[in-house]
């Protein structure tokens, strides 16, 4: 077994080339539209050996960001927070390097993750407005910004 991450960046780097999605450092991953940014980014956790997976969503209108960071993007969502709690439970065990998984399971968790919630998702964000309504069907757990929201209000 090895020691987790490698498996980790793999099931990204992976999945995200399926979704037409490039990576920077094989923690941030990128994929430009003509109205949006999307984001994927791996998330170390500074108390330990854990990972998170946060995927975003720039607007080129409201900002000239090339590269955003997913924390100062309009929209943003942990991938495991829209995930029934079974779902969340096994994807953020696999994404924990304290738990010991096998590689090959690890893997298959985080690509499964990502797919649905992650990339999956970002590839429909071609647009403001398909963004927004992501946001909108994804409820509470997904953050939009007051300035993508008054935008949305305005349309």
């Amino acid at each position: 077994m090895s020691d987790g991450r490698e498996t980790i960046v793999q099931a990204l780097v992976e999945t995200a080339s399926r979704y037409g999605f490039r990576g920077v450092r094989a923690t941030n991953f990128y994929r430009e539209w003509p109205e949006t940014i999307c984001v994927l980014n791996l998330q170390k956790s500074s108390w330990g050996p854990q990972f998170y997976v946060n995927a975003a969503v720039w607007f080129k209108r409201l900002g000239p960001e090339r590269r955003p960071k997913e924390y100062n993007c309009h929209i943003i969502w942990r991938v495991d927070s829209l995930m029934t709690s079974e779902q969340s439970k096994a994807f953020t065990e696999a994404l924990d390097l304290d738990h010991s998984i096998p590689d090959d399971r690890r893997y298959s968790l985080i690509k499964e993750g990502v797919d649905t919630y992650g990339f999956g998702l970002l590839a429909r964000c071609e647009s403001e407005q398909a963004a927004l309504q992501i946001a909108s069907e994804n409820g509470p757990t997904v953050r939009v910004a007051l300035k993508a929201r008054g935008q949305e209000k305005a349309d």
